[in-house]
This record gives structure tokens, C-alpha cells and sequence, in this order.
């Protein structure tokens, strides 16, 4: 396991050994804002599936009880 980590380690050291620290900062602006929409679109996902799987059944149990 260790192994692994040490090579993955390695190989990212090599891949950013010769960046300077304006283009190491924009890699990780670039990451985050990556991240951030991935994380918006589960939000969003989400939402979607509590509409459809929550509130619009427990709406229509309260409309069927009242009508």
C-alpha cells in the first residue's frame, strides 16, 4: 500500500517540479473551480430528487385526503 503511495507521490512531484508557484496557484484555482461545479450539479441533482420523491407525494397525499 505504501509502495502505491510513494509512487503516486513521486509521479506527482515530477509532474510539478518545474512549475513555479503563479502556475501551481492557477492549477489549483482551476481544481478548485472544477470541483466546485461537480459539486453544484450534485446539489442540484439533489434537489431534484427530493422534489420528485418527497415533497410532490406527500402534496398529493394531502390534496387526495382533502378532496
Amino acid at each position: 500500500m505504501s509502495d502505491k503511495k510513494n509512487l503516486k507521490k513521486l509521479k506527482f512531484l515530477q509532474s510539478y517540479e518545474g512549475y513555479d508557484t503563479d502556475q501551481l496557484l492557477k492549477e489549483l484555482l482551476y481544481y478548485q473551480k472544477t470541483q466546485i461545479e461537480k459539486l453544484e450539479k450534485v446539489r442540484s441533482n439533489t434537489s431534484t430528487l427530493v422534489w420528485w420523491l418527497v415533497a410532490i407525494p406527500i402534496i398529493f397525499g394531502i390534496l387526495f385526503f382533502i378532496l
